[in-house]
């Protein structure tokens, strides 16, 4: 059904906003006649599959209801007051329309589904199951815990790949200064001389830039764009993210860190009372990796089948050992969600100390790639010109 926002004036002479769902825009007026105000202003909003908060005013919505739940302020109060804050936002409308459908009558999670592209699955199923259990705070300060952590890591790992990406853009602006000016304007001083092998490959690498830079202009710029169109779609993706299994650091960091958000989104889960195959339904989404959902896949069948988490995850060569040792034991204990957020902890700490060391790593390796190649470029000019009997 089409959202509409509109500006009334209400029975009081005061002016107010908001938003409200209708058929058509003349439905959407007669609602609002009814209601003894008048429209002044009234527009088709965003469409709410389209609306994506970004991930931080997520993190500060969830923070936020949070610890206006736990104050003791009622949710429609509590909504209220995020509307408050949010009123020049962008998205204004849609904290007006979640105020709005809790007004209705209608549940947090059907308001919240609305919005997919800003509220996932799990998200939504977090907050279904505090509203069934009513612990609707409970449900917010543990997704709260997940998301914040989980931006965190995405920001540790994008600020690790700065400095590298950097180093390489720096390399790439030497070389066109070296190819394109430094070695032209030695060509004169160089001719009717023997020429090392290395020198001639550099002169006709530079000679080739001279004369072709249009082309090879346009080739970059057409092997960016199809190599990001590429990576776009579904095929490419998941192909690369196999590749990335087979090298053996990435391998690491790449597992601890999926390992590391399913151990904590499905023991969340299961603490907010979602059962365990609909929780582990939700959990392989979070991966975001075809060979690891596929193993959680056919472990929702074994379970479904009565068998044990910890048994069907062992027969997959993706799980650690350790993590396979302690569900086995939270099984036998009956505890099972407490040790998985241990589990989740334990990989938290390991995907840190991974970043540290693959960082520590990569910045000297890309400074010696860096030197090497300045390196060969500058050793081709200087070679003929260490012939001191051609000079004489």
């Amino acid at each position: 059904m089409p959202l509409f926002q509109y500006g009334a004036i209400g029975v009081d002479g005061k002016k107010f906003r908001g938003v409200i769902d209708a058929d058509s825009l003349e439905l959407a007026k007669e609602r609002l006649r009814s209601k003894d105000v008048i429209v002044f202003e009234m527009k088709l909003s965003e469409k709410e599959g389209r609306v994506a908060l970004g991930s931080e005013t997520v993190i500060h919505f969830t923070r936020d209801l949070s610890g206006l739940l736990r104050s003791g302020l009622p949710l429609y109060e509590s909504l209220l007051t995020i509307e408050e804050k949010y009123r020049s936002h962008k998205h204004h409308f849609l904290f007006l329309d979640l105020c709005d459908q809790i007004k209705q009558g209608k549940s947090l999670s059907q308001a919240l589904a609305v919005y997919p592209n800003s509220f996932n699955s799990i998200y939504i199923s977090m907050i279904r199951a505090g509203e069934t259990t009513g612990n609707l705070e409970k449900a917010f300060s543990q997704l709260y815990k997940v998301i914040s952590r989980n931006e965190k890591f995405r920001k540790q790992i994008r600020s690790a790949m700065v400095y590298p990406g950097f180093l390489a853009a720096f390399c790439v602006i030497v070389l066109i200064g070296l190819f394109l000016f430094l070695i032209p304007s030695m060509k004169e001083l160089l001719e009717g001389r023997e020429l090392h092998p290395i020198t001639k490959t550099i002169l006709a690498i530079s000679n080739s830039l001279e004369k072709n830079i249009l082309f090879y202009i346009g080739f970059f710029t057409l092997s960016i764009s199809a190599g990001s169109f590429l990576l776009k779609t579904k095929k490419c993706k998941d192909f690369f993210k196999k590749a990335l299994l087979h090298i053996p650091l990435t391998k690491t960091l790449y597992t601890e860190s999926i390992l590391m958000r399913f151990s904590r989104v499905f023991g969340v889960l299961l603490s907010s009372g979602v059962p365990i195959v609909e929780a582990l339904k939700l959990s392989r989404s979070i991966m975001n990796h075809i060979v690891f959902e596929e193993a959680i896949k056919q472990t929702e069948e074994g379970i479904v089948q009565g068998r044990r988490l910890s048994e069907e995850l062992k027969k997959s060569h993706l799980f650690p050992p350790l993590m396979i040792r302690m569900l086995q034991t939270a099984e036998e204990t009956g505890n099972p969600t407490e040790m998985l957020e241990h589990v989740a902890d334990i990989y938290e700490e390991q995907l840190e100390r991974t970043l540290v060391q693959f960082t520590n790593l990569l910045q000297p390796v890309m400074l010696l790639i860096l030197g090497i190649i300045v390196g060969v470029v500058l050793l081709s000019v200087l070679l003929p010109l260490t012939d001191v009997s051609t000079l004489l």
